[in-house]
């Protein structure tokens, strides 16, 4: 029987060995739910940095400056941690919470990728031309820009998945000049760090809603 079932192999030799998959066979591409989950997560956390980060330099400001009754009269009513702060370079929120329900993924993703794009740049320049009035937060803005930059690839990463043309800035890149005095820097960091915070928080809302459809 032994040399029955030889010689019936050597006839067909291909049965010897079970078969595999083809060797010109697709990969599975990875699922991109994964990576809009991690996602939510990286933008959620940044959200609660942020906000500790603001809270913290609302801190430190009232150390430093006193309160608003201490200033000049004509500065009472533009307090850093109080007042509302803006600058002309920083990208205006896109969404209300009137417009979640329209909201698609890839609209979603590119126009928060290009506008984290832009504060990533506004912590870059903060860190770089703030001066001594920021020096105490330097730590706290480098771990933002950190996370800033690791959600920014996260986000690539799942346009790439989703095969979203990459996102790029709507208007050429103006340079930053640095802030007039003192003063101005602290301001400049409470309306970068108010803006990112709306940003992160308008994200999390549609990033959470597109997971459910």
């Amino acid at each position: 029987v032994y040399h029955l079932v030889l010689v019936v192999l050597s006839l067909w030799p291909d049965r010897a060995v079970a078969p595999g998959p083809p060797s010109g066979s697709p990969r599975v591409s990875p699922d991109p739910r994964a990576d809009l989950d991690s996602a939510v997560l990286l933008t959620r956390s940044l959200l609660a940095d942020t906000r500790q980060l603001a809270a913290q330099m609302h801190l430190k400001t009232r150390r430093a400056w006193g309160p608003p009754q201490q200033l000049p009269f004509h500065q009472r009513d533009k307090f850093p941690a109080d007042g509302d702060h803006n600058l002309d370079s920083l990208p205006t929120l896109a969404m209300s919470a009137g417009t979640l329900g329209s909201l698609q993924l890839p609209g979603v993703l590119t126009r928060l990728r290009v506008d984290l794009m832009n504060y990533l740049r506004h912590v870059q320049w903060l860190r770089r031309a703030g001066g001594p009035s920021l020096k105490t937060l330097e730590p706290e803005l480098g771990a933002l820009q950190a996370r800033l930059d690791r959600l920014l690839r996260r986000l690539q990463l799942l346009m790439s998945r989703l095969a979203l043309p990459q996102a790029t800035p709507d208007q050429p890149t103006v340079p930053l000049g640095p802030p007039a005095s003192a003063w101005g820097s602290i301001r400049a960091a409470h309306a970068i760090l108010g803006g990112l915070h709306l940003t992160l928080d308008w994200a999390v809302r549609g990033l959470l809603l597109l997971k459910t459809r």
